[in-house]
């Protein structure tokens, strides 16, 4: 109740214990209305129609022509301005690149369409941010906002040229440690969480303070609240920071390019758009991050001028609630529309989203001969995309597991035996090879990393590991740290020679290889001492080395070049060629060479190529495309066959085309699965006659070995990298 004083207050118009330097303390909803509600320095006067002339001293100025609370309609705008401020550089970037082709109609008048859109794409953005600032900032001038962006700019170029570069570095670096664990589909969050994340957050927090002092102040000041320029300030940085992180996401993912290389020209529509749906979802967290900040400092003024407000009003506690998860959420949907958008979205009919929504065979279902009869999975994680090696002798495998170790499994049981080596880490690579006479095991992995001089790259030295069997002992190791023997991409990248007395590695060069750099290294078993260095030669222009080879007593190597140069073999026990080849080109045109698929034997080379066939039309589409397999006479080189297939590859033929297959055993399994489904198919077949035996219906999945023995089919699945064991029945 109100107490008497208080009521002749009201009947005289007066304010209730007010005095002329403090902010009154009603007591009221009545007399709210002719009260100074005190926010930090700035008084705010709400006024009502009852004393909208009495209660306003006549020299204070209305909070309303400095701040003014933040609404959605205005959240909205700046974030969607914000988003717009990376398509416009796209914009200016590709502009920049496009080509004039010299037959276009009008020349002139696409070079000043692009003129135009150079001079609009960088001026836009400030532009229209000033504009939604004024709603919040009424006293803020565009020209001056312009100004001082302008300035950033100016500044960040003249004083920053070195920093942009580390920038470049940085980004290059990271991006480089998550490109082993995304080509073999483990890049989980525990591997995001380790990369070197550091140096590109220093970075960015460097740029953001560099670039965001001018309008961070011209901000604050035209505010009216002391302290508002830091916290413009800090929120410029954070929103960075935030939109830095899910920048290096994307394009971990999405957007696997160079950091630099921001134009479209050259791509289909569907993957401009798609790339355009990330980029402005990176531009949109920034303004959804830096808004928080805005709405946190006005909301005070929001809930004193709007007392009856809806509860998800943005300075209402379910609005603040929206504000804060909307960076979240729009890091989470801008690569959902974008894969909607993209080349495999909506226009492919989403395969990626069906497949997610289907369920996989809770269980085999065979037709036919029953060649094939699953038996039983590994009993222990693995990783996602498992490189599985069966023993020689059939009874155990060497399986790389979740946490990236390396365990000897019982094939019979699934069971693991014992642990190989420890963590490797998940970017980190490895090869398996048992020698001849069953007493050794050799593990090639990743060794120290080492800086490309003049790039942003790093290249890994050679570890090899020797592991005395059956006990899987450690006898000797190897790492070429002096750098003459760098880890390589290879089909067999380590390989035993006959007698198991030496031990072969393929070396790599970041660049192309030249005569003096090492082609292969020999180590001594099992001191495991580096004996022999063979060098590239004349034929280095051949390219780098894709694979060894066995053959007899000699360890061959060979190399799969692009353009010109031959095919060439060299055989490293005798340091002499076996052979070049001069590749037909008027048969191979722009078919792309598939090295891990070609193969070399004694008797014959069988290189496959895929693609585009040469005799195509220039509009020629996927269901064009074939594989391409050239089978040359070893000694001579002579081409004595050519085969044509589809090319699974293909959107448009994979589903009718095996997509993996294993010969062995007189038998040739054939793998089919599709991208919008778990459901996959095994189809067994006559290597001689081509004759089908039987078809399983099963989960997605390919084979990987079957055991020397013949007793033992390892499949791993597509999703989820389960590895299946098959017991064959000749």
């Amino acid at each position: 109740m109100l107490t008497d004083p208080d009521k002749s207050a009201h009947a005289t118009g007066r304010m209730p214990n007010c005095s002329a330097n403090d902010a009154c303390h009603c007591r009221h909803v009545t007399f709210i209305s002719g009260c100074a509600v005190k926010t930090r320095d700035l008084r705010v006067p709400l006024v009502n129609q009852d004393f909208r002339t009495s209660s306003m001293n006549a020299t204070e100025r209305a909070p309303t022509d400095f701040l003014r609370p933040v609404t959605w309609p205005t959240w909205l705008a700046w974030v969607l301005v914000c988003a717009l401020v990376p398509v416009f550089s796209t914009i200016f970037t590709t502009a920049i690149g496009k080509p004039i082709s010299r037959n276009a109609a009008h020349p002139a008048l696409i070079a000043n369409g692009l003129l135009v859109l150079m001079l609009v794409a960088p001026l836009a953005p400030p532009l229209m941010q000033g504009i939604v600032l004024k709603r919040v900032l009424p006293k803020l001038s565009l020209l001056f906002w312009f100004c001082c962006i302008l300035l950033s700019a100016i500044l960040l170029f003249a004083l920053a040229t070195g920093l942009i570069d580390a920038g470049f570095r940085a980004q290059s670096q990271l991006q480089d440690a998550a490109t082993a664990p995304r080509l073999a589909d483990a890049l989980g969050a525990a591997n995001i969480l380790g990369l070197p994340w550091g140096p590109l957050l220093l970075w960015t927090i460097a740029t953001s303070a560099l670039t965001s002092l001018v309008p961070a102040w011209a901000l604050g000041t035209a505010s009216g609240l002391r302290r508002a320029t830091l916290l413009f300030f800090a929120a410029s940085i954070v929103g960075s920071c935030a939109s830095t992180i899910v920048e290096q996401l994307y394009q971990m993912t999405l957007d696997p390019r160079p950091p630099n290389d921001w134009d479209l020209n050259g791509l289909s529509w569907t993957r401009r758009f798609q790339l355009l749906a990330g980029r402005s979802g990176v531009g949109a967290v920034w303004g959804a991050t830096t808004a928080i900040f805005v709405v946190l400092m006005t909301r005070r003024m929001g809930n004193a001028t709007s007392l009856e407000a809806p509860v998800f009003a943005t300075h209402r506690a379910g609005g603040l609630l929206l504000v804060l998860i909307a960076p979240l959420l729009i890091a989470f949907l801008a690569p959902f529309v974008g894969y909607l958008a993209g080349p495999r979205g909506v226009v492919a009919g989403a395969p990626a989203l069906r497949k997610a929504m289907s369920l996989a065979p809770s269980q085999d279902s065979s037709q036919g001969e029953t060649v094939l009869a699953y038996s039983h999975d590994v009993a222990i994680p693995v990783a996602r995309m498992s490189a599985a090696v069966i023993a020689p002798d059939g009874k155990t495998a060497i399986v790389r597991t979740v946490d990236h170790t390396l365990v000897q499994v019982d094939i019979a049981t699934g069971q693991g035996v014992r642990q190989l080596a420890g963590a490797l880490g998940p970017s980190v690579r490895h090869a398996i090879v048992w020698s001849p006479d069953g007493r050794y095991l050799a593990l090639r992995s990743n060794g120290a990393a080492v800086p490309i001089p003049n790039t942003h790259h790093t290249q890994y030295q050679s570890r090899v590991r020797l592991y005395a069997l059956p006990d899987m002992t450690l006898v000797g190791e190897f790492s070429s740290s002096e750098g003459p023997c760098f880890d390589a991409y290879a089909r067999e990248p380590v390989l035993f020679s006959n007698d198991s007395k030496s031990l072969w590695l393929v070396c790599r060069q970041h660049n192309a290889p030249l005569p003096d750099d090492p082609m292969a290294v020999r180590l001594d078993v099992p001191a495991m001492r580096l004996l022999d260095i063979r060098r590239y030669g004349e034929g280095a222009w051949s390219g780098e080395t894709r694979g060894l080879e066995r053959i007899g007593d000699s360890v061959w190597a060979w190399q799969f070049p692009h353009g010109a140069a031959p095919f060439r073999i060299r055989d490293l026990t005798r340091e002499r060629d076996i052979v070049r080849v001069p590749l037909p080109r008027e048969l191979i045109g722009s078919l792309t060479a598939q090295t891990g698929q070609s193969q070399v034997d004694e008797k014959t080379i069988r290189l496959k190529f895929c693609g585009v066939p040469p005799d195509a039309p220039s509009d020629a589409g996927p269901s064009s495309w074939i594989c391409r397999t050239l089978v040359f006479e070893t000694r001579t080189g002579a081409l004595i066959g050519s085969a044509d297939e589809g090319d699974n590859r293909s959107p448009i033929q994979a589903n009718s085309l095996p997509r993996s297959v294993l010969t062995g055993r007189g038998l040739h399994i054939e793998a089919f699965w599709r991208h919008d489904s778990k459901t996959g198919e095994l189809v067994v077949r006559d290597s001689a006659t081509g004759r089908e035996r039987q078809r399983i219906v099963s989960i997605a999945q390919r084979p990987l070995q079957m055991s020397a023995d013949g007793v033992w089919l390892m499949t791993v699945a597509i999703d989820g990298g389960a590895l299946r064991l098959y017991r064959i029945h000749l």
